[in-house]
């Protein structure tokens, strides 16, 4: 096609001098070149192979021809395209291993009928423009870490005007530097606050309002308007504290990008409030930052509306409801907003039970456009209601620019683990429930929601703006449909059938259909534990060239990305559409597509998946208006989570790159339903036969083929 464009480019006018004429030539071809590179940059990842088979030898100055004004035969460059075949197998070979040597090389090219050179120049130049996307991205955040710096510079300069030392400065007597007037007043006030609680403590015969448990008195608490305030308030202190603090009082995790709480600093810090551990109840704090790509009044609008909540973090929050509101603001802002939250958060395990929380989440504007957005539970401190009571905790946002922001999460809870299964002990340190898992679903939210990613669709497949935002919510439903199920959420849909969760003893649980009579939606779920990292198992099962060997709704077929919408560069966080051609006996080549939706974080990553009908993704992605709630999708799979000695060990190691993996697999399917509500017995052990029989394969499939993504490493 380009060659025909550029067919007459070869023979020059008579009257063109020959220092010009190789000059013009040599500029058709620089031209031609950066327009084949801004062709491929345009293709992104799925770029079109240019192989040129001119040749370039020939002398832009032969005397001889130029005397004649005609010029030496074009060298036309012949655009060679690939086949898709072709393309899907170095594509293949390149998210695996990205430099094979010149043997594999060799097999690579009797595979696709390339040259080993030409095999050798895709490498290079594949391999080239992932630097350069990488550049990019890392210029783009280096800007961001500028502004932060030039802020923090400004404050320190500003404490530095400030400062006063009595030896050094001694003031005037009788004067007081600001920041001692400001602690004498702190000071007379707790002072009034211990005489006003001693008081309170004699009229109520000893009985304290933390250590509280009737729920009278809880009841009574959440109508105390003055007493919350006053709690809030204090929360908002320590929290101020805590999110302001780089000394002792946290402890970072060498390659986690979080920091768990000094338990022992903290008691120095806080006089021992709060710090020590009630009997039968574990204390987990953690603290994470990330910049996100939405403005401040955006994140607040989620924050503090309950039902946008859980939105901007699906897959954590299976619900999130307000119960009560004590102030709200009449203005724009949400500075001095308070109202009583429940929430239940979940992580996608069998093994893993959901938790429970009553708080208090009151809202604070900073002078410098901080604001503040703090938790603090008001049930008693023994557990009565729920098994997890939030000590002061929340966001701290931090404006950037008009459409970026810092926030800074501190998670602090009282919690009894009891439920847990001892597989998932060692990471009840902060990675389950912890800051960085809100942080990294914050940020992954914010860049989907601001629909800053085109989809990068292939053959019939279109996409606008209302298409990506339907596409979005779809894979949001699917990701919170998976989890719930898996978690058993909520109780009272699930019936439980058998099983605890674990390899040996799979989980099986139902719920009647709601477009069904005598159908339910059959949960089938176990975790276990694979001895590879963390890292490499997720690159495996994302590898569309392996999922053949383990995915049965391939089948042996083959895998080809229709449509994806990357929020990162390293395609990290991905919503994709897939097309799957699986043969058929009768000759007939069976056509299906299925909707995935991952994201990789040490926190927890997810790869969940459903197949969905042609004609109903054409529907999604078109700009006619899709009711996303009426479509009924079963979700498949894979939620993961690292298990490594690095967090322990400090030897530098992220998380995520040695160790092993938590795996839990789930899938959904429809089974009839027999007498009574129950399923068939004849089903279940067919389903559990089946759940086994995969396991056993996935394990097969990934450990085999553990050493073809460890040469990228």
């Amino acid at each position: 096609m380009y060659g025909s464009a550029h067919g007459g480019h070869g023979r020059q006018s008579n009257g063109m001098p020959r220092a010009q004429s190789g000059q013009a030539h040599g500029d058709e071809q620089q031209t031609f070149d950066n327009y084949s590179e801004e062709l491929d940059e345009m293709h992104g990842d799925h770029v079109d192979f240019d192989i040129s088979l001119s040749n370039r030898n020939i002398s832009r100055g032969n005397p001889t021809n130029d005397q004649d004004g005609i010029g030496p035969k074009s060298s036309k460059k012949r655009l060679q395209r690939l086949t898709f075949q072709q393309n899907q197998i170095l594509q293949g070979e390149f998210s695996v291993c990205a430099r094979p040597d010149k043997y594999r090389r060799r097999e690579l090219s009797e595979i696709t009928g390339l040259t080993e050179q030409q095999v050798k120049f895709w490498f290079q130049n594949k391999i080239t423009q992932v630097k350069s996307l990488h550049k990019k991205e890392e210029n783009y955040r280096l800007k961001v870490e500028n502004v932060m710096l030039s802020d923090e510079n400004k404050k320190l300069k500003e404490a530095q005007r400030n400062m006063f030392c009595p030896t050094c400065d001694p003031l005037p007597q009788n004067q007081l530097s600001p920041d001692m007037q400001t602690l004498k007043e702190q000071n007379n006030w707790l002072k009034l606050e211990i005489s006003r609680l001693q008081a309170e403590t004699l009229q109520n015969s000893g009985q304290s309002f933390q250590l509280d448990s009737s729920a009278e008195n809880v009841g009574t608490r959440q109508n105390d308007i003055q007493m919350i305030a006053e709690l809030t308030h204090n929360a908002m202190d320590e929290f101020i504290i805590l999110s302001n603090s780089h000394g002792p009082l946290w402890l970072p995790v060498p390659g986690g990008s979080f920091e768990i709480l000094n338990k022992m600093a903290y008691a120095t810090q806080f006089d021992g409030k709060n710090s020590a551990d009630i009997t039968g109840f574990k204390t987990e704090a953690t603290r994470a930052s990330v910049v996100v790509m939405m403005g401040a009044k955006n994140i607040m609008d989620y924050l503090m509306d309950s039902e946008c909540y859980a939105s901007l973090c699906p897959g954590i929050l299976s619900s999130a409801k307000t119960i009560k509101a004590y102030k709200w603001p009449t203005n724009v802002g949400y500075d001095g907003a308070m109202h009583l939250m429940t929430i239940e958060t979940v992580f996608p395990s069998p093994l893993v039970p959901s938790r429970k929380c009553t708080f208090v989440r009151s809202c604070r504007e900073l002078e410098n456009g901080t604001t503040l957005i703090v938790d603090v539970s008001l049930d008693s401190s023994d557990g009565t209601f729920f098994k997890c009571r939030k000590m002061p905790s929340g966001v701290l946002i931090q404006p950037l620019d008009r459409n970026s922001c810092k926030i800074i999460v501190i998670e602090h809870v009282l919690v009894d683990d009891t439920g847990v299964q001892e597989l998932y002990q060692p990471c009840l340190s902060g990675l389950m429930f912890g800051a960085r898992r809100w942080v990294t679903s914050i940020a992954r939210q914010c860049l989907r929601l601001r629909d800053t990613f085109d989809v990068i669709t292939r053959n019939a497949l279109r996409a606008n703006s209302k298409g990506r935002k339907s596409l979005m919510k779809l894979a949001d439903g699917l990701l919170v449909s998976y989890n719930n199920s898996i978690a058993g959420i909520p109780e009272d849909a699930w019936t439980m059938v058998c099983g605890a969760g674990t390899e040996q003893d799979i989980k099986i649980a139902h719920r009647r259909s709601h477009d069904r009579t005598n159908t339910a939606v059959v949960s089938v779920s176990a975790s276990f534990q694979l001895p590879i990292p963390l890292r490499i198992t997720f690159d495996l099962l994302r590898n569309n060239t392996l999922r053949a060997e383990w995915d049965v709704l391939v089948k042996g077929g083959v895998v080809r990305e229709e449509a994806c919408v990357s929020g990162s560069i390293e395609a990290d966080d991905t919503v994709s559409i897939l097309h799957v051609k699986v043969p058929n006996t009768s000759k007939i080549r069976e056509a299906i597509m299925i909707l995935q939706n991952s994201c990789y974080d040490v926190s927890g990553s997810f790869i969940v998946y459903s197949p969905i009908d042609t004609q109903l993704m054409n529907k999604i992605l078109s700009p006619e208006d899709m009711a996303e709630s009426k479509i009924s999708l079963y979700p498949t799979g894979f939620s993961l989570l690292p298990v490594s000695e690095s967090a322990e060990g400090g030897n530098g190691i992220a998380l995520g790159e040695d160790g092993e993996t938590l795996v839990t697999v789930g899938f959904q399917i429809l089974l009839k339903l027999a007498r009574g509500n129950d399923l068939y017995p004849e089903s279940v052990a067919a389903t559990i036969a089946l759940m086994s029989e995969n396991i056993a394969t996935i394990k097969k499939s990934l450990i085999n083929n553990q050493s073809h993504v460890e040469c990228t490493r």
